[in-house]
């Protein structure tokens, strides 16, 4: 029984190291081309959904099963932020494998791999937050020279208000009420990606006024392409703290491939003053349209005045 036991713990070590070599060993370097090691470099085969770090001196190891491997030609590739991506196929045999990879430099850091909270695609019926899409179509049959007096009863939770009757007056506009003291309330305006800032200059004083517009109204309705309400301060997170109140999102037209084709569109819109306020043409020195008398030796006439 002793030579059986010891042939058969003989047969499992040998098995060990047979089983141990059946891995294939992926390993190698991440380098500049200047030559220097690049650590925390990320190096990932796609296709089996395995990865790994570099260490401190820009190196890599890998182990593949032999179920996986199979000899199989897999895509390897290596990234780092400020540098160019790098991907390669290897076949995955027996043994050991060696792929070094070198890094260009990549100082605009184009094409880099970015979350950015709209940038996903995903289905309408999965989304955690409220959009709204406009049609184009009904803010040009609006007839409204103002972009967001044409928003007014296309959105649900959206308000929207004009300062004045006047031409070219203000428009405001506020999604879901009031729900900050500080700042206007407005959404922000995003138009082909650049914020713009929907404000209006006041030019309230003590006696008089004249109507101003906000910035907004200087887009024409003609050329929207789409517009879309983010609604919520998670819906526009990505905005920063500017669009706490929500995100107006403007597309304008832009070229496209077919026949070339032309359209029309004028608007006139005119004021009538339909009451005629009187002006106060005369005044003078006195007091209630009487002239101030001085008929005394030594007397000063008063400071007051009326008109």
């Amino acid at each position: 029984m002793k030579p059986i036991k010891w042939l058969l713990g003989i047969a499992l070590l040998a098995a060990v190291p047979a089983a141990a070599e059946a891995q294939t060993v992926v390993t190698g370097t991440v380098r500049t081309d200047a030559g220097s090691a690049l650590p925390n470099a990320t190096v990932f085969i796609q296709e089996l959904n395995l990865g790994t770090q570099t260490n401190a001196s820009g190196s890599y190891t890998l182990t593949v099963p032999t179920a996986r491997a199979n000899g199989s030609s897999v895509l390897i590739g290596a990234r780092i932020i400020g540098y160019s991506a790098r991907a390669t196929r290897i076949s995955l045999v027996n043994g050991t494998v060696r792929q070094d990879f070198v890094m260009a430099a990549n100082p605009l850091r184009l094409g880099e791999v970015v979350i950015t909270g709209a940038g996903t695609v995903t289905q309408v019926e999965k989304l955690g937050s409220v959009r709204n899409n406009v049609d184009s179509t009904l803010i040009r049959r609006s007839n409204e020279t103002n972009i967001v007096n044409a928003l007014a009863g296309k959105a649900p939770n959206v308000e929207v208000s004009s300062a004045s009757g006047e031409a070219g007056s203000s428009s405001f506009i506020r999604i879901r009420g009031q729900r900050t003291i500080n700042g206007t309330g407005q959404p922000l305006f995003v138009v082909d990606g650049q914020p713009i800032d929907n404000s209006t200059i006041s030019t309230n004083g003590s006696t008089a006024s004249t109507s101003a517009s906000n910035r907004a109204s200087d887009i024409n309705p003609n050329d929207i392409e789409s517009v879309e309400i983010l609604k919520g301060a998670a819906a526009a997170a990505i905005y920063g703290s500017r669009a706490g109140q929500g995100v107006v999102l403007i597309t304008t037209k832009s070229g496209k491939a077919g026949p070339t084709r032309y359209s029309l569109r004028t608007n006139l819109t005119t004021d009538k003053v339909n009451y005629d306020y009187p002006l106060q043409r005369t005044f003078g020195q006195g007091s209630r349209g009487a002239a101030a008398v001085c008929a005394a030796a030594g007397c000063r006439l008063t400071s007051g005045s009326w008109g």
